[in-house]
């Protein structure tokens, strides 16, 4: 990918918390999938999320594939927690940014009871506001902010 990268390090990336988050956008994103192809008034939010979802996967999956096997052997060892480094293209950090406000809009759209995925818990909701913010506030030369005193600062 062209551009210039930027380093950033999850401190202690949470691993449950994290496969539970994976787990929930999975979910959402198949049942966001179904919504937007059935089309019609109202599916804005699900076709958008679903679209830039297909742009993440396709522009930024497979930079780190050395995280992926640093994650299972964690697990493995029975590690909870780990330090996560990375590399990301600059460019991420303006798409991470359009992508925070629709996923508040695809939160709201989970609660109004209209889908049969429910609103993330706190727990994830959490992680995926520290997930996001540490791409952008450290790809704008910011020093990492640990998941734990994240979660402490709520």
């Amino acid at each position: 990918m062209a551009g210039d990268m930027r380093r950033v390090v999850l401190v202690n990336f949470p691993l449950r918390v994290a496969f539970r988050a994976y787990e929930y956008k999975e979910a959402l994103l198949r049942e966001f999938t179904i919504v937007a192809l059935a089309g019609g008034e109202g599916f804005e939010i699900p076709k958008r999320l679903v679209e830039i979802a297909s742009m993440w996967e396709e522009q930024y999956s497979g930079l780190n594939p050395d995280a992926d096997k640093r994650i299972e052997q964690a697990v493995a060892h029975g590690q909870t927690h780990l330090d996560l480094e990375l590399m990301i293209p600059e460019a991420m950090r303006s798409d991470t940014l359009e992508l925070a406000p629709l996923l508040s809009e695809a939160d709201a759209y989970c609660r109004s009871g209209d889908l049969l995925t429910l609103a993330p818990t706190d727990e994830v909701r959490a992680f995926w506001i520290w997930f996001l913010l540490e791409f952008v506030r450290q790809a704008g030369g910011l020093p990492p902010h640990p998941w734990r005193d994240f979660v402490f600062a709520q």
